[in-house]
């Protein structure tokens, strides 16, 4: 799929009032135990849903699933994925890429054709994107329909020394991450897979596994985590949970310190409890 007509569709259902970005949000710089965080005061956070957001009865959905599709869709990525835009967007352009089995769930870990999905338009796209997903109720997810999300490059997070080439030194974070960077030139799929495995198994393994998940008792679910991804490297961290409060959560980004909010007020109580000791309380403490 050519990335100007990726674009375009996202444009035109921007421009419509249907995907939701705040053309006047703002990026608020914060520092806090040697740590620089951004927030992202966006309006069109105000109405997104979570997990206990009683679907609208006029919602047209995949059998199974709990996103709605319906007048979003961009395109077919492959025969298992869909591209579609973001109702809420915190950045512009913002993808969800779905599975097209309804019946996938987000507490599943990442296979083979989801990773072929992500790096087939991370590859397609001219500028610098970043692809992310959040496993698990703990790992930020607020749908259960298996999806992945991207979005253009945002400006410095804690990862930004995977890309300095030795000049940014590794930040002091509170909590455990696994990261891996990718040689120069082409990756192959089996590569991704194995990199992605390997990085899941570690964090599974100072995760706990599946004691403290709210879906460990169900089929397939995998250790609560966090997987961010660009064409340069990929990182996982485990997660414990997800939030404090309604104002305080996070999700993949915010684990990397770039956190969207909806209101002042969410970033304030952000601010109040200590951005820094509550990702550690969100990941696994180092």
């Amino acid at each position: 799929m050519e990335e100007s007509f990726i674009l375009s569709k996202f444009n035109r259902l921007q421009q419509s009032g249907l995907a939701l970005y705040d053309e006047n949000q703002q990026i608020i710089e914060h520092n806090d135990g040697g740590l620089q965080f951004q927030f992202c005061l966006t309006s069109a956070l105000a109405k997104k849903p979570n997990l206990q957001t009683p679907h609208s009865t006029n919602d047209e959905r995949r059998d199974g699933s709990d996103i709605s599709t319906t007048g979003f869709e961009i395109g077919e990525i492959g025969n298992a994925h869909l591209l579609i835009a973001n109702k809420f967007c915190w950045a512009k352009p913002h993808f969800l890429l779905l599975t097209s089995d309804g019946y996938r769930r987000q507490y599943e870990s990442l296979n083979d054709t989801d990773l072929q999905a992500i790096w087939s338009i991370l590859s397609t796209m001219s500028t610098d994107y970043l692809a992310f997903f959040n496993c698990g109720q703990d790992g930020g997810c607020s749908r259960l329909h298996k999806h992945m999300q991207l979005i253009p490059m945002p400006g410095a997070t804690f990862a930004s020394f995977l890309d300095s080439d030795g000049e940014i030194s590794e930040p002091e974070v509170p909590f455990q991450w696994f990261y891996h960077r990718f040689d120069t030139g082409d990756v192959s799929l089996q590569h991704l897979t194995d990199v992605y495995n390997k990085l899941l198994s570690q964090a599974t393994e100072v995760g706990g596994g599946l004691s403290e998940n709210a879906h460990a008792s169900l089929p397939g679910a995998a250790c609560p985590h966090n997987m961010i991804m660009t064409q340069r490297w990929m990182i996982v961290v485990p997660r414990r949970r997800a939030a404090i409060n309604k104002a305080v959560a996070a999700n993949a980004l915010g684990m990397l310190g770039y956190i969207a909010v909806a209101t002042k007020e969410e970033m304030d109580e952000w601010i109040r409890t200590g951005p820094t000791g509550t990702l550690k309380e969100f990941g696994v403490s180092k």
